[in-house]
């Protein structure tokens, strides 16, 4: 048999480790208290800024052209706004609110009207005299 001390230490073990098991079922069987949420503050109600995608498909319906090149933050008169570039040259600047601020056509510009390829100057070197040895002059030999 086991010494009474070893019984007396298994039996009190035992016994933490079931009242701490019924600890843990009661506490999962109790429903948990949400605190109330706090009362929400009544605001106007302020558009939401747009994204580059909405400004895009915005400026894209309202000149109906789907070519759309770029799209970039810019700003028109001190007002914070979506440049949209299309592929024809049209450019319109729509404000984070959805207005179209400004539209405008971006003119091209001549680089160069010269079609020809320009002449290549290539200078003519003569060719390098051939070295002359001879077979009198010789150096380092010891036998003079």
């Amino acid at each position: 048999m086991l010494p009474r001390k070893t019984l007396l230490v298994s039996a009190l073990l035992t016994a933490f480790a079931l009242s701490m098991l019924g600890g843990v079922a009661m506490a999962l069987r109790q429903p948990t208290i949400v605190p109330a949420a706090p009362p929400v503050a009544v605001t106007t109600a302020t558009p939401a800024a747009l994204s580059p995608q909405e400004a895009a498909l915005l400026a894209s319906n309202i000149f109906n052209q789907k070519d759309i090149y770029s799209v970039e933050s810019a700003s028109v008169n001190g007002i914070n706004a979506y440049k949209v570039v299309f592929s024809s040259g049209q450019v319109a600047f729509v404000g984070l609110d959805g207005q179209i601020l400004s539209v405008s056509m971006i003119q091209p510009t001549v680089v160069s009207q010269n079609n020809t390829a320009p002449a290549l100057s290539v200078p003519v070197f003569a060719p390098a005299p051939a070295p002359s040895y001879s077979d009198d002059e010789h150096e380092g030999g010891g036998d003079d």
